[in-house]
């Protein structure tokens, strides 16, 4: 007859400490949710040695506490040899017990940075949402992923998910009748197993099964992690449920502390493009000064949160959350910059343009601005105007913002060493001139081409706002001309506008 397995001590039976989790004042190893299961412990009570703020150390407080360290502890040496093959020592990767398992947690971190890679591009906050929900399923193996966003007055948390291939809106309320709203209340990360067994959660909400019936579908496993903006405010919560091992690890608690992160800047990065468009609407009615102000000013402060962003992350050590912020940081420095070249239509030199009907003048005087730029970048910087361009009729300004705009994206596109842009212009006939810019830079493939003046889209590799040849396609459209590209990889691009002259602009 065999007999029945000997129950595992926890470490507060073994030491006899009575700070277990039934005592008034509780060790943090015993209140260690996200550990329960370790090492067939009770919370963190077969993995003490890895819980953060445990009372080792604290002779006043535990008996644990010894000059040794917690690696030569007698408890520890008896949990290693209990466990056998199944024993786990660190929290990073928990639950790692076999090369296999390390290969799909590293598969796991690789494409947490893929997402982040990925999420660069996107300017669609339901673009982002959707990328998010995806790969957070499958780094978790969760059978869904929701994101609710914080609206109305007073807030709810709103989203939505697929629900037997159909979309279902969902609306939760901020209070603490619900996990969900719980973690949105007190900005605090929700993880619940085994839900509909009832048992004792201490001081965690009960998971409300209301959603569930109203929704049709069935919880067995919970984790709810808010997101915060740069002020650690709560702006919604993003949840994975139905883990694929039954519950979801602290391994999965960091990932999607991670995403929420990739959430947070997306939000931001949403908040900025509105108000970004909002201001080009604006400057197109008037280009006034309170324009570009009000646009400075939000740039400046989607600086600040990146900036808060990456502070938070050099507190906690969270590489990947510096990563993230400093891309941020990085495209809105670039946007100063693209923002510097519009400024350059201010410039008062221009006004004495304002009625010119020389192309090859402005082209010059452009060319000088840049001069200096291009000798910094170790570009040769070159003109060629055509003799039976002039006399020209043309909108000067706009003319003036289309060479700024391309020349820069130019110098850009230029090698480190050995770079060349070359600004010419040529007589069609009696109705219609070319400007063109050309560059010996990296060029661009037939996909990048088409879709190259749709607004915010840039073929700059990791920075460019996307706006300067959204502007000069309008600009050229208002002249009732056309764009021509000529550009292969690695071969370098050569843009053309031709202007109509039959035609006033409009």
């Amino acid at each position: 007859m065999t007999a029945e397995p000997t129950e595992k001590l926890n470490c507060w039976d073994y030491l006899k400490c009575d700070r277990g989790p039934t005592a008034s004042e509780p060790c943090p190893v015993a209140t260690d949710r996200p550990s329960d299961g370790v090492n067939s412990g009770t919370n963190g009570g077969r993995f003490c040695w890895a819980v953060a703020g445990s009372l080792a150390g604290k002779p006043e407080l535990a008996p644990c506490a010894r000059d040794t360290h917690c690696l030569d502890c007698e408890f520890f040496n008896l949990v290693k040899s209990e466990e056998g093959q199944a024993f786990h020592l660190f929290k990073l990767a928990m639950g790692v017990a076999s090369p296999a398992q390390l290969q799909r947690t590293i598969s796991q971190v690789e494409s947490l940075m893929t997402v982040h890679e990925r999420l660069r591009s996107h300017f669609d906050l339901s673009d982002t949402i959707r990328e998010v929900t995806r790969q957070a399923r499958e780094v978790t193996r969760a059978h869904r992923c929701i994101v609710l966003l914080l609206k109305g007055d007073p807030p709810a948390l709103h989203g939505e998910f697929m629900l037997r291939e159909k979309p279902t809106k969902v609306v939760i309320q901020v209070d603490e009748s619900s996990a969900t709203g719980y973690a949105a209340l007190h900005n605090q990360i929700i993880n619940l197993r085994d839900i509909y067994r009832g048992r004792d959660l201490g001081g965690l909400p009960i998971f409300n099964p209301a959603f569930d019936k109203k929704h049709q579908c069935r919880t067995d496993s919970l984790l709810v992690v808010p997101i915060q903006d740069a002020q650690s405010e709560v702006i919604g919560v993003i949840s994975v449920a139905n883990a694929a091992k039954g519950y979801f690890s602290e391994d999965d608690e960091w990932f999607m502390e991670n995403f929420a992160t990739d959430l947070a800047l997306a939000l931001e990065k949403e908040k900025f493009v509105r108000q970004s468009v909002s201001v080009l609407r604006l400057a197109a009615v008037g280009e006034t000064i309170a324009a570009l102000s009000h646009c400075i000013k939000n740039i400046a402060q989607a600086l600040r949160t990146g900036s808060s962003v990456i502070k938070k992350a050099i507190r906690s050590k969270n590489i990947e959350n510096i990563k993230s912020a400093w891309e941020i940081l990085d495209r809105h420095i670039e946007r100063l910059a693209d923002l510097s070249m519009d400024v350059l239509a201010y410039d008062p030199a221009v006004k004495k343009y304002s009625d010119c009907s020389s192309v090859n003048e402005l082209v010059e005087h452009v060319l000088g601005l840049f001069q200096e730029e291009a000798r910094a970048r170790a570009v040769t910087l070159t003109g060629k105007t055509g003799k039976d361009v002039d006399p020209a009729k043309f909108e000067p300004l706009g003319i003036y913002r289309c060479l700024v705009n391309l020349i820069s994206n130019s110098l850009d596109a230029c090698p480190l060493s050995g770079g060349a842009v070359e600004v010419f212009t040529e007589r069609v006939d009696e109705k219609e001139f070319v400007i063109g810019v050309t560059d010996n830079g990296e060029g661009m493939d037939q996909e990048t081409k088409d879709r190259l003046f749709e607004l915010f889209q840039t073929s700059k590799e990791g920075h460019g706002t996307g706006l300067g040849l959204a502007t000069v396609g309008g600009i050229v459209k208002r002249h009732h001309g056309r764009i021509e590209i000529d550009s292969k990889v690695g071969q370098g691009s050569t843009f053309r506008l031709f202007i109509r002259e039959d035609v006033a602009p409009t």
